[in-house]
């Protein structure tokens, strides 16, 4: 006998085809070969043997794939030996029933997989030819595979592989053609016809077929969706953690949310029906043993298992990699979000409980991880053998009876530290508010809120007022505390208090946050969310705002809006509405927009004499230097080779400058305005007058013209639009200037002004 092993590619030909391909679609009750496929997985051979007799003798064909599924498990176990014996017998059996069909795949499937010999061959070859014994491409076939001359198992399954590029069978073309049913083959012409899923119909010859395209397994996904698509849809409706793992065999047997919606929807499962699918799905493949399931309970990806694992196996053996009680309540509370039937939450919660009462009767877990398994428990409906809020003050509560609430983070998830404030009262005693009210601000942000509003259910919530003058002054500081004192005043919490500030001042001190949130936003998602919150604040039902415009005067509305325009073009737009609406009704002037200077519009000034000398420049530019130019490249190209020459490379260089010149002045000249023309005032600096200042360190007395760029013809003109100029524009006598200079800005007095134009 020739036992054959299994290759490492054999075994990752098993790893990408994962079980359901060897399974029936449909789920079955427990029937003998359930047992079978048992007892090959653990190994209870005696059983197995025994069991494999009645199957034996009374074999049934639709029972195959469980069958080869067993023969699969005792070669993986290297029990080929045993594996081909318990084959051999079955497929004799099936023959005998003239099950030959069955019987052949088996043998097929076996001498693929697992174990062979002569025998077996001589066998396989015999239920060749009567399958297929009516087939015109029989001969063809076994020619070309060699069976002709040889029943050697690479003959056969030579003969197995071209089979597969038959009538009834799917090929699959990966560069084009994608996939298509085969609906002839012509034995005389040795021409293949393939329909293909987009319509086409089209001959190939068989060489063209065996060399560019795939043959599909008919359980393949593709297969199924040519020819069998009743099938696919009873599965998702029955058997949808089946049809993952069918449709993860597309992707190595690794496959995300997103790519199984796209290969089922909406070809196998319609729009309409995902949603229900996808609920049902994902309870299914949390309980399927051949299923791993990672990620995130909305975007899961799921992976075929290379044998089965259930889901409270998979999470007992992963709690044993990890170092302390926190990760492996976090690890419990990952497989509960998955595990969405009630039965295996259950499950888990009970492994939980187990894990928490260990860690407590052990002692060595931090009190914040024993907090952290025992609020999970109580989050559920189970109780610790010791009380939370006990944990929850040994956490809180240092030797000398202060507070530490920073300790609160120490809890693994959002979820433990709301819970853990819901227990404040009890793990703090009567003056629980009192405690929490008094560092109020010390709190950590991910409970601040929790707190506040934990305090104002109880009564407590004035207590937070005594934090504003801390806090009101720095709403960088603390901006979630500064909204939250915002929302409290907008919710009349403060009412009763006779030194709750007015509703102006809480109102600027909004706006002073909402700005600084709005410069932070693009950089920082929590102020981007809480900017949100603080506007609905302002502009929404509880309108802050217009409470604190309602009979506010002019500086302070002016203040306001300092404000919004300080916080840039972005800022929320419901809050300036608010303040132009305010604006329009009590003080329009406030939005009237002075005249700019004729200086700061986007013209350039200058007298006529410089718009002559100007233009006279442009036109020896463009009339005389640059054909110079022009001329000057044609000489040096042709002096031969322009890689080395120089010449060629200057009169480039210049081109380049004179062309930039040229396009610059061309678009200068198009804006240009006289400064004669400008309404130029006499009081103050401006193109246009003469300047008398003086340096106020040195006492240096200086007269400077003020005038446009192209009039700047000596050392006491001055270009308007240069630095010089700058910090001297708009001043009048007696105010103070700077100009800039190489040891820093020179501070300069204005002592007259006079008109030259």
């Amino acid at each position: 006998m020739t036992v054959r092993t299994r290759t490492g590619g054999e075994r990752a030909a098993r790893l990408s085809s994962p079980p359901h391909l060897f399974a029936p679609t449909l789920p079955r009750a427990p029937t003998l070969t359930n047992d079978l496929v048992q007892f090959a997985r653990s190994l209870q051979l005696d059983s197995l043997e025994s069991a494999w007799d009645i199957a034996v003798s009374t074999p049934d064909a639709g029972e195959t794939n469980r069958y080869a599924t067993v023969i699969d498990l005792l070669c993986e176990k290297d029990m080929a030996s045993r594996a081909l014996g318990m084959a051999t017998a079955m497929i004799e059996a099936l023959a005998g029933r003239s099950e030959t069909h069955a019987a052949l795949e088996l043998g097929f499937r076996v001498m693929r997989r697992s174990a062979h010999n002569d025998a077996l061959a001589k066998t396989v070859v015999t239920l060749i030819d009567k399958r297929y014994a009516d087939e015109e491409w029989l001969p063809v076939l076994k020619t070309r595979a060699g069976l002709t001359t040889a029943a050697t198992v690479n003959s056969i399954l030579e003969f197995d592989r071209l089979r597969r590029f038959t009538k009834g069978h799917v090929v699959y073309h990966a560069a084009g053609w994608n996939e298509g049913s085969i609906e002839g083959f012509d034995a005389a012409t040795q021409e293949v016809t393939v329909q293909f899923a987009s319509g086409r119909r089209e001959a190939f010859p068989l060489d063209t077929l065996l060399t560019r395209f795939k043959p599909l397994d008919a359980q393949d996904l593709r297969a199924m969706k040519m020819q069998r698509m009743p099938e696919l849809r009873t599965e998702a409706e029955k058997n949808p953690s089946g049809l993952i793992r069918r449709t993860a065999a597309l992707y190595r047997g690794s496959i995300t949310s997103q790519q199984l919606k796209s290969e089922l929807a909406p070809a196998v499962i319609s729009e309409k029906d995902w949603a229900n699918f996808w609920k049902r799905a994902k309870a299914a493949a949390a309980k399927d043993p051949w299923l791993k399931v990672e990620g995130s309970a909305s975007r899961p990806t799921f992976i075929v298992r290379d044998r089965p694992v259930g889901l409270v196996d998979e999470a007992t053996l992963s709690l044993t990699h990890q170092n302390d009680l926190g990760q492996r309540i976090g690890v419990l509370r990952d497989y509960l979000a998955r595990g969405e039937d009630e039965e295996m939450r259950t499950q888990v919660m009970g492994l939980a409980a187990k894990v928490v009462e260990q860690a407590i009767e052990e002692k060595k877990a931090t009190h914040a991880h024993i907090l952290d398994g025992i609020l999970f428990l109580e989050e559920h409906g189970l109780r610790a053998s010791v009380p939370a809020a006990k944990e929850l003050r040994a956490l809180l509560v240092k030797e000398d009876g202060s507070l530490r609430p920073a300790a609160i983070d120490r809890l693994a998830t959002q979820a433990s530290r709301e819970h853990a404030v819901k227990l404040l009262p009890q793990a703090l005693g009567e003056n629980w508010a009192d405690q929490c009210a008094a560092i109020l601000s010390e709190w950590p942000d991910s409970v601040l809120e929790n707190i506040v509003d934990k305090l104002t259910s109880q009564g407590h919530g004035a207590m937070c007022l005594g934090l504003y003058d801390k806090v009101a002054p720095y709403p960088k500081r603390y901006p979630l505390m500064t909204y939250l004192l915002g929302k409290l005043y907008g919710d009349g919490v403060f009412d009763s208090l006779e030194q709750r500030p007015s509703p102006m001042a809480i109102g600027r001190v909004l706006l002073h946050l909402a700005r600084i949130l709005n410069e932070d936003r693009k950089k920082n998602l929590m102020h981007s969310r809480l900017l949100g919150r603080l506007t609905s604040l302002l502009s929404g039902k509880r309108g802050l705002l217009s409470r604190s415009l309602d009979g506010i005067s002019r500086d302070d509305l002016a203040q306001y809006l300092g404000i919004a325009k300080r916080s840039g073009d972005d800022f929320p737009s419901e809050i300036v509405a608010t303040l132009d609406r305010a604006v329009a009704d009590h003080y329009p002037d406030l939005h009237a927009k002075p005249e700019l200077p004729f200086w700061e519009k986007d013209q350039v000034y200058t007298t006529r004499v410089g718009l002559r000398r100007i233009k006279e420049e442009y036109r020896v530019l463009v009339e005389e230097k640059i054909p110079a130019n022009s001329k000057s490249i044609g000489a040096a190209a042709a002096l031969g080779d322009l890689s080395e020459n120089s010449e060629w490379d200057a009169a480039m260089e210049e081109q380049r400058n004179l062309t930039g010149r040229a396009q610059d002045m061309d678009v200068q000249l198009r804006s240009v305005k006289l400064i004669e023309e400008q309404d130029v005032p006499s009081d103050r600096v401006a193109p246009g007058t003469k300047i008398t200042f003086v340096e106020l360190i040195s006492g240096t007395k200086h007269v400077f013209r003020v005038l446009g760029p192209w009039d700047v013809t000596d050392d006491h003109t001055l270009n308007y639009l240069a630095p010089l100029a700058q910090g001297l524009l708009g001043k009048t006598v007696g105010e103070l200037g700077e100009m800039p200079a190489p040891t820093g800005a020179i501070a300069v007095r204005i002592d007259a002004i006079e008109l030259i134009v």
